[in-house]
């Protein structure tokens, strides 16, 4: 995926050197499908008419674009937006596979995922056969391993959205590519580390160093999550993950990168879609996330946002787009999608309409009369 735009890595958590606690206020709904409607109808209210979301440096970040689009697609509503999205980053996918560097799986795989959700063809999607590609990477690195790039940062990651792209189009998973992210699980060290996943582990046999959010070492959620998602939508067990799963949790039920660490509404939304993908409770989890959602007496066009602890208690582009995939309580690959109008947030719903009819968005063409205040948009180094 695109190196700038997808997760919290190691790196910029490392940067972060004080964190803060989920705003106070309350948020504007203890129920999860409609928070995740909430915060896909902020995002759609920033995308540009042309189809894109802005990312650091004020310029169309197709990384970012390329997850919002999942976000609305898993929360299910936001249509015309969800399609101008998909239109631009075909007209972009060079530029999201590839960039200034060599093919990246994640983003091959993540644009899978897209164009299925679209109804589009993944072997044909703006010109490339994004299988075909996605393929010629295999092993570039190391056996096993999609993609060239050094995988010290994102190995699981981008190796687990790769397996995703691949389920999601019906093509077929090299049973290499599951050993290889089976291998990298940690089988030894200490109870706090077995069962978990490292973003890349470069002697597989080695036992695992205890997590450690201090030094950022040791097995870490987001890795974790991605590769439990991959493994069970390729039809392989994850289930040795679900005790470190639990333990990772903090004490609000949210978690953390590292286990031990302060808890972010990121982390916390790709440990849902583990969960959800192992059929785990997720409960204590979703209330964690929630309550990162920016609530009835935030600025107007910020309501349904999603702070993160980078951003002082405003609302968080990024943790806004992952937020969502949580919320919405699916785990990838989406396995249908449909659309209908999306919830307005604070408004004493209207016991004449029904609101759970699928239908286009309420929106018109995705641009909101209240556009919403500048957030902080973090710059986090996620992997893949």
């Amino acid at each position: 995926m695109n190196r700038r735009t997808i997760h919290l890595s190691a790196m910029v958590v490392a940067l972060v050197l004080a964190m803060i606690a989920p705003t106070a206020a309350a948020p504007p709904t203890d129920d999860p499908v409609a928070a995740a409607g909430y915060g896909a109808r902020w995002l759609a209210a920033r995308t540009d008419p042309q189809g894109f979301l802005v990312g650091p440096g004020d310029q169309p970040s197709p990384g970012q674009t390329a997850q919002a689009a999942l976000a609305l697609a898993a929360a299910g509503v936001e249509r015309p937006t969800f399609e101008r999205m998909v239109d631009w980053l075909e007209a972009n996918i060079e530029s999201y596979v590839a960039g200034s560097g060599p093919d990246s799986p994640g983003a091959l795989g993540t644009a899978m995922m897209i164009a299925v959700a679209a109804g589009r063809d993944p072997g044909d999607f703006g010109g490339v056969d994004l299988p075909a590609r996605l393929a010629a990477t295999f092993g570039d690195h190391e056996p096993g391993l999609y993609g060239a790039a050094d995988p010290t940062f994102d190995g699981v990651f981008r190796q687990g959205l790769a397996v995703l792209g691949l389920v999601a189009a019906g093509e077929p998973v090299p049973s290499a590519a599951l050993d290889w992210l089976e291998d990298q699980q940690c089988s030894a060290g200490p109870p706090t580390a077995v069962g978990g996943w490292t973003s890349y582990r470069a002697t597989p046999t080695d036992p695992c160093p205890a997590p450690d959010p201090d030094l950022f070492s040791g097995p870490d959620t987001n890795s974790t999550a991605l590769a439990v998602q991959a493994l069970v939508a390729a039809g392989r067990s994850a289930a040795s993950a679900g005790p470190f799963l639990q333990g990772a949790a903090g004490p609000d039920g949210g978690y953390p990168f590292i286990p031990g660490g302060e808890v972010d509404p990121n982390s916390t939304a790709l440990v849902i879609q583990a969960l959800a993908a192992l059929g785990a409770d997720r409960s204590a989890a979703t209330r964690s996330l929630l309550s990162w959602q920016l609530g009835c007496d935030a600025e107007p066009g910020d309501i349904g946002a999603f702070a993160s602890p980078f951003s002082d208690g405003a609302a968080d582009q990024f943790a806004t787009i992952q937020a969502v995939w949580g919320a919405a309580g699916r785990a990838f690959p989406l396995q249908a999608v449909s659309f209908g109008a999306a919830p307005t947030p604070c408004v004493e719903p209207d016991p004449t309409t029904d609101t759970t009819a699928s239908g286009p968005s309420t929106t018109t063409d995705g641009v909101r009369d209240s556009a919403p205040a500048t957030p902080l948009v973090v710059t986090p180094a996620f992997a893949g």
